[in-house]
């Protein structure tokens, strides 16, 4: 099986969102991207923890489903 991980961050406001080239992504636009090129999303993992043990960063796993 083949995995892809993005990574998406917690911003100020709280809001989370992945950075690309073009800017802000919401993690909904990045399943939606992920799912046309053939990747399902599984889950995620906690990357970073803030104060009081808040989620800062945390990576989306995407398995390649379209052999």
């Amino acid at each position: 099986m083949k995995y892809k991980y993005v990574r998406s961050r917690s911003s100020i406001g709280g809001t989370y969102y992945y950075q690309d080239e073009n800017g802000k992504i919401s993690p909904r636009q990045v399943i939606d991207d992920m799912a046309a090129q053939g990747y399902r999303y599984v889950g995620n993992i906690p990357v970073k923890l803030g104060d009081y043990g808040s989620l800062r960063e945390y990576d989306m796993i995407f398995e390649y489903c379209c052999q």
